[in-house]
């Protein structure tokens, strides 16, 4: 495999969950000790986690399954900043902390559940600390996309109210 031993390692962790140094000094054509030395540094700097010692040692890419994302820290205005706040999250589950938000645009919700969540299907997005306020602003837009029916048991009943009403009015009108 030509390439710098970070092309090959890349290579290597596309199309196997775990890598030994042996393997990528190999495929790289570099001494099992460089291959070590450069899989060391990747693992100081958090980039690989390693499982085993010495020779047994077998190197894979880190995951972070679970990430808390503070709304707060990038705003919650512009698709920009629902943008930079989940740049990097690629996979397994994602809660977004509302915690202190003072306001929450449209356009904001849109970017995070209309356009990112849909274009990573890897990502469980879960909501944590929304103010009551906001909730009919997310609500509304997921229904809104035709995401969501109403299920809870007072939009139900709400629901069945108007209805009665509207049968109501027809009964009384025929």
């Amino acid at each position: 495999m030509p390439g710098t031993v970070a092309q090959v390692l890349e290579r290597l962790l596309d199309t196997s969950t775990a890598v030994s140094s042996t393997a990528l000094a190999r495929a790289a054509g570099v001494s099992r000790q460089a291959a070590h030395k450069h899989l060391a540094r990747l693992v100081r700097d958090g980039a690989l986690v390693v499982q085993g010692k010495a020779r047994a040692a077998r190197y894979s890419r880190f995951t972070l399954l679970r990430t808390r994302l503070e709304v707060a820290s990038a705003g919650s205005t512009f698709r920009l900043s629902a943008r930079l706040l989940l740049d990097g999250v690629t996979a397994g589950e994602v809660t977004l902390d509302f915690t202190g938000v003072a306001d929450v645009t449209e356009e904001f919700l849109e970017e995070v559940f209309l356009a990112w969540a849909p274009a990573h299907p890897a990502v469980s997005v879960k909501v944590a600390h929304l103010p009551a306020r906001f909730a009919p602003l997310l609500f509304g837009l997921a229904r809104q996309k035709g995401l969501l029916a109403p299920t809870s048991w007072t939009e139900a009943r709400a629901e069945a109210a108007r209805r009665s009403a509207a049968l109501g009015r027809f009964a009384q009108a025929g």
